[in-house]
């Protein structure tokens, strides 16, 4: 089973080592080819990319190319918790501007939509790291 590989993120992480690329295949027990391939194209198997994962001490996931659609969800989740606490901080302040609420629930209310709102994006980036 081939992956794509980040082919300038694995060059980095040998440059940042100080490896040639003969010195990674010793590392990763792989030929000299298959480390100039996946720096080229970033076309390799699974073990592969396992191996130099394991050469480079990084997590194998963190390798692979990800699909520029994977960006659209998490676009789309940070979309979604700016309309969420935009239309739940308006509801707040004009609870507070009619008289409804007083000034110490309102700065409650927006400390815990600051909150929920931390809470989501941090969630969203934890997730869209892990695909």
């Amino acid at each position: 089973m081939n992956r794509t590989a980040n082919a300038a993120l694995v060059r980095r992480l040998r440059t940042e080592k100080a490896w040639s690329q003969e010195e990674l295949a010793i590392a990763a027990g792989l030929s000299t080819r298959t480390i100039q391939r996946i720096e080229a194209d970033g076309a390799g198997s699974v073990s592969s990319l396992k191996a130099i994962a394991s050469a480079l001490e990084v997590d194998m996931h963190n390798l692979e190319s990800k699909p520029r659609t994977h960006l659209i969800g998490v676009r789309w989740g940070f979309g979604g918790v700016i309309f969420g606490a935009t239309c739940a901080s308006a509801s707040i302040l004009a609870n507070w501007l009619t008289g409804e609420g007083s000034a110490a629930d309102t700065g409650i209310a927006f400390g815990a939509v600051g909150f929920l709102a931390g809470v989501s994006c941090a969630l969203i980036g934890w997730t869209s790291s892990r695909y």
